[in-house]
């Protein structure tokens, strides 16, 4: 059974505006505006609506500019001009917002993402706010629910966009949870670290774990990876013959670490073999 839709009241709807304000809030252009269009709206004005929608359109258009300025947009490999368009579409500022440079295909097919669904609601208020600051006899907007409804979609719309952008980098980061794990194993297995080859005649990595790792578009060619784990060894005091005879040991031990690497954004699932420093912390054994 779909739920029966109540307009929000004024409060409701600055609460919303203040959720927008709290993602730049040293943006001093955005909460005057913002501002502005609620003073109007709330008022007597006879043409608040038309003022109110005016405002909204600025705001909106505010956001997708910032966010997505025509520079970091048309460098995005993804980025097509449009026919009979000089620049980026709305619907593709939204996209940047939301994805990046990174590839359709994998915001699509990896991460699951439908910007189109995502973007549609922003992009219908937009029209209606377009329509609605004209003032002429027909046009004026002067119905308190009506005009509730057009910020509130606006808001919506906005806060919508930021979410989305927040779940891409959530994804993103689940995506790449395997691909970290593999490259820290192989960095391990592959190469002698000295914080673990100084501890025994002979050490061994018997596997690892990762406890957290963070995920930095640097720009819009790189992803930084940070990763914090534990690494299992087993440490082997003598040679194998000392073993068999009882004169050497075999100790199992577990040390943390830190990773670094890297990703192009145009290929987040490949890490960059030659950006990957592990670093293991020893000093327990010393205590």
């Amino acid at each position: 059974m779909a739920m029966h839709y109540r307009v929000p009241e004024w409060p409701e709807i600055r609460a919303k505006g203040e959720s927008l304000v709290a993602e730049h809030p040293d943006d001093h252009f955005m909460t005057t505006v913002l501002e502005g269009a609620f003073l109007v709206g709330e008022s007597e004005n006879p043409i608040r609506g038309n003022l109110c929608a005016a405002a909204m359109r600025e705001l909106t258009g505010h956001v997708l500019h910032s966010m997505a300025p025509d520079s970091r947009v048309t460098a995005c490999r993804w980025y097509e001009l449009v026919k009979d368009t000089k620049g980026p579409t709305r619907m593709q500022r939204v996209t940047y917002i939301v994805q990046g440079a990174l590839p359709n295909d994998f915001v699509e097919k990896v991460l699951k993402l439908d910007l189109s669904k995502i973007a549609r609601p922003l992009l219908k208020t937009i029209e209606r706010l377009n329509r609605s600051t004209h003032v002429r006899e027909e046009t004026i907007l002067d119905d308190d629910e009506e005009i509730r409804v057009l910020v509130d979609d606006a808001l919506d719309g906005l806060l919508d966009i930021y979410d989305a952008a927040r779940t891409c980098r959530e994804e993103v980061h689940r995506s790449l949870r395997t691909e970290v794990f593999d490259t820290v194993l192989d960095k391990l297995l592959s190469e002698t670290l000295q914080e673990l080859d100084e501890l025994s005649t002979h050490t061994s990595v018997e596997g690892h774990e990762i406890d957290e790792y963070t995920i930095t578009f640097v720009d819009d060619e790189f992803i930084e990876l940070a990763v914090a784990g534990t690494v299992y060894v087993e440490l082997q005091y003598g040679s194998r013959s000392d073993i068999r005879n009882d004169m050497g040991a075999v100790l199992s031990d577990s040390y943390p670490y830190t990773a670094s690497m890297k990703a192009r954004v145009i290929e987040p699932q490949r890490i960059l073999g030659d950006s990957v420093v592990v670093a293991v912390d020893n000093s327990a054994f010393y205590e």
